[in-house]
């Protein structure tokens, strides 16, 4: 426990100061690496001050209680699942560049075996965060590199239009669409049960603690399942195209309708963008963001309106006769906005060709037999 001061406010050098004389009195805080225990006054710290910030921009809520909302909660020992090695540069951590080591030495602790799963960047190592999720442990190694080279495409040869959906998570302005895996919708009946496995558990047994395991061991699987998912349809698309127009959706704001907000949550739209837009930029392509409003109403040929519910997925133009899918149609007219953006008409860009910049068969494969993509182009 860190000593209160009688005067002044308690500040984070004011915490490092007190954790260095916890050490003094208790061996036990010395077994464990400075830094390591820095950085929670500095995690303390950034949490408080993004709270204020968050007081400022909007009005105060209050819970039934009477306890604010966003408060930082207190960590118990249940719930505190990272620790963070902020200056793994000079020595606290070292790990090979071959996927040949199995081990890493952390200062205080030693080497522990490891499973390196990607070859590293090749920057300057920067940060160490070793994360529990469920039973698993990870360790998350930051570099630094430099940053990648800005687009220099003026008109870009393959460009492609996205469109975010339940029933297609992702459309493509090249009518392609990838089918939600839904993980957790399949995985509910059985999250249920282990849940209320917990809720009949005496709380501190041993039983409970097992049953609170199962739970985010299942858990753990469903976000596997969709950051799985996300990262390789992402590296199809981005793969096979240069230039990406995205839709700029409110998606916090979309999650509190209730009838739709677990579906939303299940899709993983914000991920699912997340990774586009970070592969793209790291291999130095353009992504443009246009606003969503009517881009699944609006005719992609010839601009007409025509609002329509959402149960109807053919679009119909009654001006010029286009007829399509309402999602692909919304795709392209993503298209169409994005490169307005950047100056450049859609005439003067090329669809993506048959065979042009294709996956590997090995790559494609997975796709086609779970019927994730449905392409007619490849």
């Amino acid at each position: 426990m860190l000593s209160r001061r009688k005067e002044g406010p308690v500040t984070k050098f004011a915490q490092d100061h007190d954790i260095y004389l916890q050490k003094q009195k208790n061996p036990s805080l010395r077994r464990v690496y400075a830094h390591v225990l820095q950085n929670v006054a500095d995690r303390l710290d950034k949490s408080f001050v993004l709270y204020y910030q968050r007081l400022k921009r909007e009005a105060v809520r209050r819970r039934k209680d009477g306890m604010l909302q966003g408060y930082p909660r207190f960590k118990s020992f249940g719930r505190y699942n990272s620790f963070t090695y902020p200056d793994a540069y000079n020595g606290s951590v070292k790990l090979g560049t071959s996927l040949r080591k199995t081990k890493m030495y952390l200062s205080k602790i030693g080497y522990i075996p490891i499973i390196v799963h990607r070859k590293l960047s090749g920057g300057k190592n920067k940060r160490c965060t070793i994360k529990r999720e469920g039973d698993k442990w990870f360790a998350v190694l930051e570099y630094q590199v430099a940053d990648p080279s800005k687009p220099t495409i003026a008109i870009p040869k393959y460009p492609v239009g996205l469109d975010l959906g339940l029933i297609s998570i992702i459309a493509t302005s090249d009518d392609e669409t990838f089918k939600p895996l839904q993980p957790l919708k399949k995985n509910l009946k059985r999250l249920r049960r282990l849940q209320q496995s917990v809720s009949r558990k005496k709380k501190g047994s041993k039983n409970r603690r097992k049953a609170i395991q199962r739970v985010n061991r299942l858990h753990w699987k469903i976000r596997s399942i969709r950051s799985d998912f996300s990262h390789k349809v992402s590296r199809y698309i981005v793969r096979r195209h240069d230039f990406f127009a995205l839709e700029d959706l409110n998606i916090k704001g979309m999650m509190k309708n209730h009838n739709l907000a677990r579906s939303i949550s299940d899709a993983g739209w914000y991920q699912l963008s997340f990774d586009i837009k970070y592969k793209a930029e790291r291999e130095s392509k353009l992504v443009v963001l246009v606003s969503p409003k009517y881009t699944s109403t609006d005719c992609s040929r010839c601009g007409y309106r025509h609002e329509m519910p959402l149960s109807i997925r053919t679009f119909h133009c009654e001006r010029c006769g286009f007829e399509t899918g309402r999602d692909p149609n919304s795709a392209c007219e993503v298209l169409n906005r994005g490169l307005q953006q950047i100056g450049v008409e859609r005439s003067n860009s090329k669809p993506v060709e048959k065979g042009v910049q294709s996956l590997n068969p090995w790559e494609i494969q997975p796709f086609q037999e779970a019927g994730i993509v449905k392409s007619p182009n490849l």
